[in-house]
């Protein structure tokens, strides 16, 4: 379950990011619910307890942490859509490419990896083969 074009439009200009190639693929396929591939605890728009308040403060506070280490270079519209460990952000540069950054808020340091977003949500999948799954859905739009 993904979303529509006319929401696309609306996630880009809440979240100022650009949405296209990859990114784009991924939110209009299965942008919503992770279908029992991959849970809500390493894909946080999977997250069912979140609103749009919360994402966004997700986002905010991720940009925030970002500027204070001093990695202006990686803010190119930067969108995190994997947090590991509350820790470790994966995230793409919305601006650039389908590229996956990674940020380690323990080191506050930035380094990209060797995969694009599918081939990283390919990893994360199969990181999880053989491990019960709920069939999770978030939204990331949704006020209430």
């Amino acid at each position: 379950m993904g979303y529509s074009e006319p929401e696309l439009d609306k996630i880009a200009r809440l979240y100022d990011i650009r949405i296209e190639g990859q990114l784009q693929l991924f939110l209009s396929r299965m942008g919503k619910c992770a279908v029992g591939l991959i849970g809500d605890s390493q894909v946080q728009l999977y997250r069912t307890s979140w609103t749009v308040r919360e994402h966004l403060l997700f986002q905010v506070d991720f940009f925030s942490q970002m500027q204070e280490a001093g990695h202006y270079g990686f803010l190119n519209n930067p969108f995190v859509f994997s947090l590991v460990s509350e820790t470790q952000y994966y995230f793409l540069q919305t601006s650039l490419s389908d590229a996956v950054y990674h940020y380690d808020s323990n080191t506050d340091v930035v380094t990209e990896t060797d995969a694009d977003l599918f081939a990283f949500l390919k990893l994360l999948a199969d990181e999880n083969r053989g491990v019960l799954k709920v069939f999770t859905c978030g939204d990331l739009l949704r006020i209430i």
